[in-house]
């Protein structure tokens, strides 16, 4: 048996050193002495093939491909930071990177991208709940409607050779799985792989793979942005360098491993005892971890509890700041109405520039009332979309909210640092977090006596405060202490930043910085 192990392994490595070897003509080699570095657009949020983590370290099943690739033959990559697949696209349109990975071939893409041969394969599915039928052939649907991706390239093909099914186009790829699971969609079409992780990530145990269509079949390949045929030859070199069992080893180390059959008798024997032992480890770490996932399911329940508390004290806070933002506003309303109803009952005379004002200073007042109850609809509005947003606009949507008790308290506002800086996340989660610091320091100004009443906000690259002088004291480590601190620690933690609460000789600092 030792013979065979040995045997094995040896035959498994020397595959993988005949496939490794890669031979470049002058003409290549000169290229990559001409082009040292080759900048690469990627998807940053499309798992378990690609991904750039919030380190900048770019990951998954296309990333190691690329990778290997890339020290086939020679090259040296730098990965473009992107934050959508949309914005990979538009980088590549201006020319702003050499190379686009993993992307599938389509007419439109063929205009102006110059292709390899292909990278990877897999096959498309059709995603639904478990009640739903299988699907044996999407023709034969009537009235149902599918959610796909926006700038997926199966969203046109899939319009147009199903027009019996509605297409709606979303986000992103786990939105398409989430409106299936909540019944707003009947079903999405994805890769096998991307399913089967957004799946098991989401806990989606109400969704299943309910078909297969003929002829959609994922064939990824790495396009070329300008007409080099050159870099189109060295890098498919290095493509068909890669064996089949080094793309298994990859795609292994991302998704579960799938024993097929076809080994060596003797080699199946050995394998079939190593999975026996293997199996023995992970039905007691299974054991293990459904302990711990029930003790995990009554922390997040008792997190998700207080959460909601808080959310309905904010929400009851909010709705009396807005009953007194509009107060003012509906006297000046009611006041100019009652003004004109006295001059018609009395049959005074109303000049053109007098109700031009009055009407001006209505549809002000009107505007102002909208903005308000705008300024909430987005407070509250739901959303899972992670993108770029801007902080110093996001800080006056949430002042705007309480404006009203800044007023009364006649509290200054002073913006530091630079008003141009953004966050990657969703909005409204920040936006909550501001409101929350801001409502701590109302309400210590509200307990203390101070005559010049300052709140100050300093955005910078590296962290974001919230400063007052309200002479107030908090236990830095004891985050019940505030309202709805232990909330924003919380949504902190999901983009790996932290709160740090600091006792000046003037007051309390809430400092926002990264936990790396």
């Amino acid at each position: 048996m030792k013979h065979i192990i040995f045997l094995f392994v040896f035959i498994h490595t020397s595959l993988f050193a005949l496939n490794s070897v890669v031979t470049l003509t002058q003409e290549e080699k000169n290229y990559l002495h001409d082009n040292p570095i080759i900048k690469v657009c990627i998807d940053p949020s499309w798992m378990p093939f690609e991904v750039l983590t919030l380190e900048g370290k770019y990951e998954g099943i296309a990333a190691d491909l690329l990778m290997l690739v890339s020290q086939r033959v020679g090259l040296k990559l730098d990965i473009v930071q992107v934050y959508t697949r949309e914005e990979s696209i538009e980088k590549a349109k201006n020319k702003e990177c050499d190379i686009l990975n993993f992307i599938n071939k389509t007419p439109e893409y063929d205009t102006w991208l110059l292709f390899t041969e292909p990278l990877f394969s897999d096959q498309n599915v059709l995603i639904t709940r478990e009640e739903h039928p299988y699907i044996d052939n999407p023709k034969q649907l009537v009235h149902e409607s599918i959610a796909i991706s926006k700038g997926d390239s199966l969203l046109e093909r899939f319009s147009d050779e199903f027009p019996n099914i509605t297409a709606f186009s979303v986000a992103t790829q786990e939105d398409a799985i989430l409106l299936v699971s909540e019944k707003r969609v009947d079903m999405t079409i994805q890769s096998l792989m991307v399913a089967a992780h957004t799946i098991k990530k989401g806990s989606f145990f109400n969704l299943k793979i309910a078909g297969m269509p003929q002829n959609f079949t994922n064939y990824f390949r790495i396009a070329i942005v300008k007409n080099e045929p050159i870099l189109q030859s060295i890098l498919n070199k290095g493509i068909e360098s890669i064996s089949s069992l080094e793309k298994e080893r990859i795609v292994n180390s991302h998704v579960p491993i799938i024993i097929k059959p076809g080994v060596d008798k003797k080699i199946w024997y050995i394998i079939v005892f190593i999975f026996l032992s293997i199996s023995s480890i992970l039905l007691w770490n299974y054991t293990l971890r459904k302990q711990v996932k029930k003790a995990i399911d009554i922390n997040l329940a008792n997190q998700k509890t207080m959460m909601q508390q808080t959310k309905k004290a904010e929400l009851g806070e909010l709705i009396g700041n807005i009953s007194h933002q509009w107060r003012e506003p509906l006297s000046n309303l009611s006041s100019i109405n009652l003004m004109m109803i006295g001059l018609i009952e009395h049959q005074k005379e109303i000049n053109t520039e007098f109700l031009y004002q009055k009407l001006k200073s209505i549809e002000n007042t009107l505007d102002f009332m909208s903005q308000t109850m705008q300024n909430f609809l987005e407070f509250y509005k739901p959303s899972t979309i992670q993108q770029d947003f801007n902080i110093y606009d996001s800080v006056q949507q949430a002042l705007s909210i309480v404006e009203t008790s800044i007023i009364s308290y006649d509290i200054r506002i002073e913006f530091l640092g630079n008003k141009e800086a953004t966050l990657f996340g969703i909005k409204n989660e920040y936006m909550q977090i501001w409101l929350i610091l801001i409502n701590n320091a109302i309400h210590a100004f509200e307990q203390n006596e101070v005559k010049s009443k300052i709140i100050t906000i300093d955005s910078s690259k590296h962290s974001i405060k919230f400063s007052d002088n309200a002479k107030g004291h908090i236990e830095p480590h004891d985050l019940s202490k505030g309202v709805g601190l232990l909330m924003c620690k919380q949504i902190l933690g999901k983009y790996h930043q932290k709160l740090i609460l600091e006792n000046t000789k003037h007051g309390v600092c809430a400092m926002i910085i990264s936990d790396t």
